[in-house]
């Protein structure tokens, strides 16, 4: 028998297993894929409660600040010691990076000025004034409806939490690097440093309690191979070391005290997967064309960081569909150069050569915290100055980072995406400051792409009302779902009171994209999705019926969705669409296409679901 975790609010502070019935499953979020089954480690927890609390007399004062210095400094030459020891032959080779990035922000001014600030004149002890300093970093970004940003400010609290760690003379790090054989690593959180001293051989899977798809940590995991859930909430309050779990990093549930049968059938389960994985593999890397030759779909990758580049084409991307630029610009307290953001954009389209790169220009606002742009606050921000109505007014800012993009274009194929494009005039004023770009950048005789695609973010339901005059000034529609569907729908889908009516199969989120696609069609612009419907294989068959042109998702979903693509008939994808739009509940169309696509690939739905 299975019990949810929902049946077991009564057990989830009460630590270790002996109280939990078999077959307890925990709903996470599966960012590594594969099974793992074996014995639980428990790397116990540093949190900010555990910090003691003192209040310094002023002879104590400089002695505090130099014991706060010393716990940075030998932060900082472990984190260098752990570098050292991954090189260009290690999995994580092409990540050491992040580790200088702990490097850096260990040096941060608003951590590490901001607590011997708070030191000397709060004359607060150096543990609690760090705490005190991570927690107000982390409750700023909490309010940030973006996971990117929300994993960027652990990667802050990450290296905060080192310095608390010499502080304290916590030592939990040795466990790391001395794992047993067949362990299953459980924590509240895992750092890239702690990942870097994983030995491969040893771990059998990952389970914590925090944690995203995008964060570094999940990064590491998928290139260390290792199964891993994130998101668990409670999971290392609730196991004991010993005790046995399955982790299953492809649906992202964890089970924690499996009876013999359960262990049975995983084991089948990870003999299946292993096998549907390696095959699924295969399809990535052909075209997604319908089996009948009606309809190829281009299918790209939406990425965040240059380093995601690898996953995305071993996984069969024909390109990037979304770059997002804003983590070049937050975190900081300076704007990043025309050059430095250069660099990073001509890696990601020489990396990508010959395939093109969709490169969003900065989506940044109120909800996204930058402080090199010292914002004002608004009470809507989704609403409000952000993406380019915020580069409209910030022109300087704006043609830097067209400049870049323009020379960066020039080693491979590019493609200018705007985002949240609402009014004519908002493309008409695009359009002429990067005219005046191209025309500074000829007179200085810098290199540039001339003719580079020219596109808007169709995320607002105006851009989808005039979708026929937007469509005579751009080369490209590329749908954003996940905020078109909030603003068409009025719907806020991280307030719980209100997010299940966020449905991507709702018939007025259809009937939207059935008039972009027409807009695209009637005057020959290319028309792409790069939000989450588009990589939901349940939605495969009536984004194809629609007429998409392009599908850029997680670079995860791209074999599977080709397989499904390879597998139809753009007849019956367009008989698929038309049953659909005959019904009047975003329910009755999502029942009606997973019954299809269950009958039809009984084997991906049910590895896919279980």
């Amino acid at each position: 028998m299975i019990q949810t975790i929902e049946d077991k609010n009564s057990h989830s502070d009460v630590p270790g297993s002996t109280e939990i019935p078999e077959n307890t499953m925990i709903k996470g979020v599966g960012v590594s894929v594969g099974i793992g089954i074996g014995q639980v480690v428990l790397i116990e927890r540093l949190v900010a409660d555990i910090c003691p609390c003192r209040i310094l007399s002023p002879e104590e004062i400089p002695a505090e600040i130099a014991r706060f210095e010393e716990a940075v400094d030998n932060a900082e030459k472990r984190l260098e010691s752990i570098k050292s020891q991954i090189d260009s032959s290690h999995p994580l080779g092409e990540h050491s990076y992040i580790l200088d990035t702990h490097v850096l922000l260990i040096r941060d001014r608003t951590l590490f000025e901001g607590t011997k600030r708070a030191i000397e004149q709060g004359r607060q002890n150096a543990e609690w004034a760090l705490s005190e300093i991570m927690s107000r970093i982390t409750s700023a970004f909490d309010s940030i409806n973006d996971e990117y940003l929300k994993e960027r400010a652990r990667d802050v609290h990450f290296a905060g939490e080192r310095v608390l760690r010499n502080l304290l003379g916590v030592t939990s790090e040795k466990k790391i690097h001395q794992l047993p054989p067949n362990s299953i690593l459980v924590c509240h959180d895992l750092s890239p440093a702690d990942a870097a001293q994983l030995k491969r051989e040893s771990v059998l899977a990952i389970a914590t309690d925090v944690g995203g798809r995008t964060s570094h940590s999940a990064i590491m995991s998928r290139s260390l191979k290792i199964p891993a859930v994130t998101g668990l909430e409670k999971v290392s309050r609730m196991v004991q070391t010993g005790d046995t779990i399955i982790v299953d990093g492809s649906t992202g549930l964890v089970i924690l005290n499996p009876d013999p049968e359960m262990i049975f059938r995983y084991r089948q389960r990870h003999e299946l997967l292993k096998n549907y994985h390696q095959s699924l593999l295969a399809f990535g890397r052909l075209p997604a064309v319908t089996r009948d030759g009606g309809r190829t779909i281009r299918i790209l990758a939406n990425i965040e960081l240059v380093d995601e580049i690898d996953i995305a084409v071993t996984h069969g991307c024909e390109g990037i569909g979304l770059f997002r630029t804003e983590y070049l610009f937050l975190g900081r307290e300076d704007l990043p150069s025309e050059d430095e953001q250069f660099e990073a954009y001509r890696a990601v389209v020489s990396l990508n050569k010959p395939y093109p790169v969709t490169i969003r220009t900065l989506d940044i606002g109120g909800d996204k915290i930058a402080s090199s742009l010292n914002l004002p606050h608004e009470t809507n921000p989704a609403m409000g100055l952000r993406a380019i109505r915020l580069c409209l007014s910030l022109k300087d800012l704006f043609k830097t980072q067209l400049r870049a993009i323009l020379r960066a274009a020039t080693y491979g194929s590019c493609r200018l995406l705007f985002p949240m494009i609402s009014c004519i005039t908002e493309i008409h004023s695009t359009k002429v400051i990067l005219e005046e770009v191209k025309s500074e950048l000829a007179a200085e005789g810098v290199p540039f792409d001339q003719r580079i695609k020219l596109g808007i973010l169709v995320e607002v339901p105006s851009a989808v009302a005039i979708a026929d005059l937007l469509a005579r000034e751009v080369d490209f529609f590329s749908i954003g779902t996940n905020d078109l569907i909030q603003y068409a729908l009025a719907i806020d889908r991280l307030n719980e009171h209100v997010n299940y009516l966020y449905d991507t199969l709702h018939p007025a989120v259809l009937r939207l994209i059935r008039q972009v696609v027409s807009a695209g069609q009637a005057y020959g612009v290319n028309v792409a999705m790069c939000g989450e419907m588009a990589g939901d294989p349940v939605n495969v068959p009536i984004l194809v019926g629609l007429g998409i042109d392009e599908l850029s998702m997680n670079a995860l979903s791209i074999p599977l969705v080709k397989k499904l693509i390879r597998s139809i008939s753009y007849d019956e994808c367009m008989e698929l669409t038309h049953q659909a739009f005959q019904m009047q509940s975003a329910q009755e169309i999502h029942d009606f296409l997973e019954r299809w696509i269950f009958e039809r690939f009984p084997g991906d739905y049910f590895l896919s679901q279980q």
